[in-house]
């Protein structure tokens, strides 16, 4: 008996030479994110009040952050303490692995009064950059959604020096508690 071995065409084995090469980079990052799982939760859908949903934002956005935190240009203890274990390929990967995965609408709490004050704060101080619904793009992170209390301490660290982007530090300059947490709860309520 005669086996026939099927001939490979040069275009194939390059097609499957790209996706398992894809697939050990994608390993690699899922590998690398499971640190990050026990405070931004798998996936990267935090079921935390004071840490941000990452699943599904643009992998550019997570990577400066996490250089931010290692360079201590975005202040945390804890993450500057996590990001300095990564190097840039390593802090690429992770980045890529989260900005895969869907976005996913944790629970976050939002009151609706405040909320309603937000809308106009929003849209006049946050939505040139982050969207009209929040959504974000390569520009700036995905706010709706987000938890409302993440939302208003990552608003002091831009307002405080923690945290440096210029048109962030400008949007928030000369708003008030209430108008931060009008924003911050509009915010949340989005999905």
């Amino acid at each position: 008996m005669r086996v026939r071995t099927a001939r490979i065409r040069p275009a194939a084995l390059a097609a499957a030479l790209i996706l398992a090469a894809g697939a050990a980079g994608a390993g690699e990052g899922y590998r690398l994110s499971q640190n990050c799982a026990g405070c931004h939760g798998t996936n990267g859908a935090s079921p935390g009040a004071t840490i941000p949903v990452i699943g599904g934002l643009e992998a550019g956005y997570l990577a400066r952050a996490m250089r931010a935190y290692r360079s201590g240009a975005r202040a945390s203890y804890v993450m500057k303490i996590v990001a300095s274990g990564y190097d840039d390929a390593e802090t690429q990967a992770i980045a890529a692995w989260f900005a895969a995965q869907p976005w996913r609408n944790t629970p976050v709490a939002s009151d609706p009064a405040l909320a309603a004050e937000g809308a106009a704060v929003a849209e006049a101080r946050c939505a040139a950059c982050h969207g009209a619904d929040g959504r974000g793009d390569a520009r700036a992170p995905r706010l709706a959604g987000q938890p409302a209390e993440y939302l208003i301490l990552a608003a002091r660290a831009y307002l405080n020096g923690e945290r440096h982007h210029e048109a962030a530090a400008a949007g928030l300059a000369d708003l008030g508690e209430r108008e931060i947490a009008a924003a911050a709860h509009y915010y949340a309520g989005l999905r």
